[in-house]
């Protein structure tokens, strides 16, 4: 017998509530946008936390600051960084969470 056979109706509706549920009830919306998925987020991201930037490890390295990313639960704290830039970039342009009638969204940093 399969086990598919076993499944009750109620099962499949309680699962699909459930599921629907949580959809709802997780705090964000994913929007489509040019080049990816836009995550809103209903809560705003905390403050940054003001980081010390230690000495560079050597010439040529850029500091990437810290930020907060969404984890579909709560923020997470992404520390900074020293990094060395890829060729033919010198300039970091740090990401930055943005704020509209849906919620708040990250927009990442690139390289310049």
């Amino acid at each position: 017998m399969r086990t598919f056979d076993r499944i009750s109706p109620a099962s499949i509706v309680t699962a699909l509530a459930s599921v629907a549920a949580a959809v709802v009830l997780s705090g964000c919306v994913v929007a489509a946008r040019p080049g990816g998925a836009l995550l809103y987020v209903d809560m705003p991201p905390p403050v940054a936390y003001n980081e010390a930037v230690v000495a560079a490890p050597g010439p040529g390295y850029v500091w990437i600051g810290g930020y907060y990313s969404w984890t579909g639960r709560d923020y997470y704290w992404n520390r900074g960084h020293w990094t060395l830039p890829p060729a033919g970039y010198r300039y970091w342009n740090p990401g930055v969470w943005h704020r509209d009638h849906r919620g708040h969204y990250w927009v990442p940093g690139h390289w310049r």
